[in-house]
């Protein structure tokens, strides 16, 4: 006999693709021979590990500032945090402490990826504006609880509003439920810039105005701590450009301290719908556990401003070792390539070279050619996992057939040493995949 699931549990019984394809890789991998560029991990050496066990100390030490941080906290997260994220934004420019008044800042049960799913609970099913490529794992969940993900190709700036103004005039606004922008966004590393975030908030307003009810702007900037690029334009809080308070800002600090902290937050204006989000965090188990939350506090008054520093330029090392591979080893098999500038992902577009998971690219680096020389005799030869484009674009989309040719590959977690192996092993499949295709 079968459960009786609902419709999204039905959904949920079939794995994603991302799932299905990591799980087949991950069962037998074998750690310092096949190599994992698909997990965006961050890099064990950003986590300030000696710093975080001062600071889980120093809270259990002052009960009289952070009291019963071993107990349960509350729905809309610790003050002690709520207050250190309030300093972080205005010792960074990002938002001065009066721009904090009429808003409330809510730490998620789980990190920012709880905040999101809360959000697909709080929010009416219907049409998710979105860039393409877009963020595959919050648009598969959004598919599966029933919206419908409206994707527009980016441009340099980020989404393309021109284009999507096109789209909508045949669309029924009624139906539209939010805009997600991720602002570095998961894959492409493309930053929406300032004069586009404002873009696509006058747009969101005008639409709001015209259906007289709100159409929320979440705009994710889970990746903004690491703008490592010099060049760079500072980003602007979008909550400065919000006349009719359309604007949801979901931040993180996975990226910038440590994942396991399980910190994501987000910052609203005072509304029904931030009342909502705060009952959701009451409805599956409070907000994140309080002594991570205190210890996220702690060291943001008392460490973030170096640690952050260090942590850029590790990453912006990295990035330059990895552009520098893969301008000398790749460029005669890639027609594009972006990142390099913030968070720790590139996304390389393949000039004729498919990268799908049925591609003979995706087979090289799997081993599943059925040539024992390339895949291996008793045991497989050396393994790389990559997120194929194809998981990355809307199937009906604009983007199809280019997805099909692209691959994202994170840089962030895997030693130099073993980066350059994988360019090596990239640059084999390329060679593979060119010759199979010429036969």
């Amino acid at each position: 006999m079968n459960f009786h699931l609902s419709t999204f549990g039905t959904k949920s019984l079939q794995a994603s693709p991302v799932n299905a394809m990591t799980a087949a890789f991950s069962h037998d991998f074998r750690e310092g021979i096949d190599i994992n560029l698909g997990v965006g991990y961050v890099n064990d050496e950003t986590i300030p590990q000696e710093k975080l066990l001062a600071c889980f100390a120093q809270v259990l030490q002052q009960p009289q500032v952070y009291r019963n941080p071993l107990n349960y906290g509350a729905a809309e997260g610790s003050r002690n945090l709520q207050a250190a994220i309030t300093q972080y934004y205005s010792n960074n420019g990002i938002l001065h402490k009066a721009d904090f008044e009429n808003k409330n800042i809510i730490i998620g049960a789980n990190g920012a990826t709880s905040i999101l799913d809360a959000l697909a609970d709080v929010l009416p099913q219907g049409i998710v504006i979105t860039a393409d490529p877009f963020y595959y794992i919050y648009t598969e969940t959004l598919e599966r609880k029933g919206f419908t993900i409206l994707a527009i190709p980016e441009d340099e700036e980020g989404i393309d509003v021109n284009m999507l103004r096109e789209k909508l005039q045949n669309v029924d606004i009624q139906n539209i439920s939010f805009f997600y922008i991720v602002t570095i966004n998961n894959p492409s590393t493309t930053q929406t810039s300032n004069a586009r975030k404002r873009e696509i908030v006058q747009l969101a307003t005008e639409l709001s105005k015209q259906r007289a009810t709100i159409i929320p702007v979440v705009f994710d900037k889970a990746y903004e701590d690491l703008i490592y690029d010099p060049q760079s334009e500072i980003p602007q809080s979008a909550l400065l450009l919000d006349e009719l308070q359309v604007v949801v800002e979901v931040g993180t600090l996975s990226k910038i301290i440590a994942p396991a902290l399980r910190i994501g937050y987000a910052i609203t204006h005072r509304s029904d719908l931030s009342a909502a989000l705060i009952q959701r965090m009451s409805d599956i188990g409070f907000s994140a556990p309080l002594i991570n939350q205190e210890i996220a506090a702690c060291f943001l008054q008392q460490y973030m401003h170096a640690h952050r520093a260090q942590v850029l330029e590790i990453y912006r090392n990295k990035a330059k070792f990895i552009c520098d591979l893969i301008r000398t080893h790749l460029a005669e098999y890639v027609e594009d390539c972006v990142g390099g500038k913030a968070s720790f992902y590139m996304y390389l577009t393949a000039k004729n070279v498919e990268t799908h998971t049925k591609s003979d690219f995706y087979k090289f680096l799997s081993r599943t050619t059925g040539v024992a020389e390339i895949d291996g005799f008793s045991e497989k030869n050396p393994r790389l996992i990559y997120i194929p484009g194809e998981m990355c674009v809307h199937k009906q989309g604009f983007m199809t057939e280019k997805g099909g040719r692209q691959l994202r590959i994170s840089f962030g977690f895997e030693q130099n040493a073993t980066i350059e192996r994988a360019i090596f092993l990239l640059r084999d499949a390329f060679v593979y995949a060119s010759q199979i295709r010429h036969r």
